[in-house]
């Protein structure tokens, strides 16, 4: 291709630019880190004082819900800024790896456009959202504390969050010019104009509302999310960009953009996600204070003699470290580091070994607490709490078919999977000591849970407060760890939170849509069976699992699929279990496997082919699984028929 006639000073001057605007976001970050801090501590105590005071005194903090509502404002959005700046927000980016540099670059360009342009009308439609808060003087209900510095928070929190676009978009229009050839500067051209071309449909959608239907709106508007997605624009902002693009389209663009800015604040004042970063907070304590490595030992001195007893160990720890921590890349980390290297120092065939704890990790979505449950009854308003006790059966049920797929592969062919050592008895008791904190938070927050006398936001910061407890009194936990493990919090929560947020305004435009009843007549005019109609929404998860991480699959197709499920009778705690096991199945699917990349970072000399291959018979159990489920759905559905 010839080369474009730009000079290396514009690539040059165009990174200083780039430099200069992380420099200026340096300190803002900072200081938002330490308020999110603030206020995440804020939000425990006043937790842990409210239960306190309910179950001692049976009385309670007066105006602590909608105060605990303010301050996941704070929480949640503190970090969004400082996670762009670092790269971290959750994107598919399966085309770019495979696109050559001329083609990548321009592209990633072009997407941090389209983030930066949704991020931008957001920050505006939230300043407004806090100039009607003020001038209409709108305070809380038991408090009358004033909303506004707290709404005021979160556009300034967004406003980070474009300028740290504004930086990194400017370095990939560095990197652009830096290429000096045509083609990437004709594709980049391109997304200009697709940039400029959508921002003017949503303010002046006339001319597609006079030629197109309604239906072929909706359509084409879900076609764009999706193409939006796989071309690596961040999941968030690509629903963003959908939701303002279709309600305007439907309805009108002042709909649009009162819609973003009202349910941008409706989300993330919610008190109801506060579970999210309490139980986060409380999974990165345990781990940082050591007790998943005492949860392997332990595990290993009861099952390490049995055939593959290291790998099963793994699982048994990855079951345990679930019911604390709530997702699977801690699992995969946690126990990765541990179990890797004592399998391979036995001989362990390293696919099984890789494969067998990407696999394990998954159980973490199941036994509570879960985040993907979480946002699964978030969306759906089903109860979180059932939903949390209705995934633990599953979990140990799954745990148990992996262990058993493990031992029957490591005695058909012991080279796969040496036996360890055998443990004495008292060894073995002596190790069941070592995991009492692990116990004792297991019964703090799933006990409180099912017995009914916490929520599950209250259980959440019971279970920081308990090992805040027990990591000091036992003196593992170090101030660098302490404050590490906040940080990292504000980290994770800020990037669900943000996917969360314009997933929220994604639905309610789907909603508008119609399309989910058009889904639901086609289903019914179709006539299919029980069985056929589930077994077509499983076999969907599995093929967009392939392409998509857990997180955005879950909000994309539960507003699609739900109304479907209830329209054919299923029961939306079941049917809540079964999605959340197929997403999870996505983890360890190529191509995109992030429990596999996340294995394969630790395991740097297996060649993430050979891990894939490994995961491949660990489908036997997954299918298990679901065929038990759908078959008993006493199984999900035996203990919250308790609560």
């Amino acid at each position: 291709m010839g080369e474009a006639i730009v000079g290396p000073s514009m690539s040059g001057g165009l990174s200083v630019v780039a430099n200069g605007l992380r420099r200026i976001l340096d300190w803002p970050g900072r200081i938002s880190i330490y308020v999110g801090a603030a206020a995440l501590v804020s939000m425990v105590a006043i937790t842990v004082a409210d239960v306190a005071m309910r179950n001692l005194f049976s009385q309670v903090i007066p105006g602590s819900l909608e105060l605990t509502g303010l301050l996941t404002i704070l929480v949640t959005l503190s970090a969004v800024g400082v996670v762009e700046i670092e790269r971290n927000h959750i994107q598919v980016d399966l085309l770019l790896r495979v696109m050559p540099e001329a083609m990548r670059k321009p592209v990633i360009a072009g997407a941090l456009m389209f983030s930066l342009m949704i991020t931008v009308v957001t920050f505006m439609q939230v300043l407004n959202q806090t100039q009607y808060i003020m001038s209409n003087r709108i305070v809380t209900g038991v408090l009358a504390l004033p909303e506004w510095p707290f709404v005021l928070g979160a556009a300034v929190f967004i406003g980070l969050f474009a300028v740290a676009l504004l930086a990194n978009f400017v370095a990939a229009l560095a990197d652009v010019m830096a290429l000096r050839e045509v083609r990437a500067h004709a594709i980049l051209i391109v997304w200009i104009l697709a940039v400029a071309a959508v921002t003017w449909f949503c303010f002046r959608p006339e001319w597609l509302q006079a030629h197109i239907s309604p239906e072929m709106r909706g359509f084409l508007t879900i076609a764009l999310c999706f193409a939006l997605i796989f071309l690596g624009v961040h999941v968030a902002a690509a629903m963003g960009v959908t939701a303002l693009v279709g309600i305007s389209l439907l309805i009108a663009p002042v709909a649009s953009l009162t819609s973003l800015g009202t349910t941008v604040i409706d989300v993330v004042s919610d008190q109801t996600w506060s579970v999210v970063p309490l139980f986060t907070w409380m999974g990165l304590l345990v781990v940082a204070s050591g007790f998943a490595r005492e949860l392997y030992r332990s595990a290993y001195r009861w099952i390490g003699h049995l055939p593959g007893g290291l790998a099963s160990a793994s699982t048994v720890a990855c079951a345990g470290l679930s019911s604390i921590v709530g997702d699977t890349l801690s699992g995969v980390y946690s126990m990765g580091s541990i179990a890797l290297p004592e399998m391979r120092s036995y001989g362990y065939d390293m696919k099984l070994a890789t494969a067998s704890i990407a696999c394990a990790a998954t159980i973490g979505v199941m036994i509570p607490p879960s985040i993907a449950f979480i946002i699964y009854g978030m969306i759906t308003e089903v109860s979180i709490g059932k939903l949390f006790i209705a995934g633990l059966l599953p979990g140990i049920l799954f745990a148990a078919i992996l262990i058993t797929l493990i031992t029957v592969r490591a005695m058909l062919n012991p080279d796969l999977a040496p036996r360890g050592e055998t443990s004495s008895w008292k060894e073995r008791l002596q190790s069941s000591k070592d995991i009492w904190p692990i116990l004792l938070l297991m019964l703090l927050v799933l006990g409180g849970i099912y017995a009914g006398l916490v929520t599950p936001n209250e259980a959440a910061g019971l279970g920081v407060f308990g090992a805040l407890v027990i990591a000091l009194a036992t003196g593992r936990l170090t101030l660098a760890a302490f404050w590490q493990s906040i940080t990292q919090t504000l980290r994770l929560t800020a990037g669900i939170i943000i996917i969360f947020m314009f997933a929220m305004v994604f639905s309610r435009f789907i909603a508008i849509s119609g399309l989910t009843q058009q889904l639901a007549d086609l289903v019914i005019g179709l006539k299919l069976g029980t069985y056929q109609i589930i077994g077509a929404i499983l076999l969907f998860y599995v093929v967009i699992g392939m392409f998509m991480n857990a997180l955005p699959a879950l909000v994309l197709t539960v507003p699609l699929f739900y109304p479907v499920a209830m329209g054919a009778g299923f029961d939306p705690v079941w049917f809540g279990v079964l999605v959340v096991i197929m997403v999870e199945l996505g983890v360890v699917t190529p191509p995109i496997g992030v429990n596999v990349f996340a294995i394969s970072a630790l395991a740097k000399d297996v060649p993430m082919y050979n891990i894939f291959r490994g995961v491949l018979p660990f489908w036997i159990a997954y299918l298990a699984l679901i065929g038990l489920i759908v078959f008993f759905p006493s199984i999900a559905l035996f203990l919250p028929s308790l609560m």
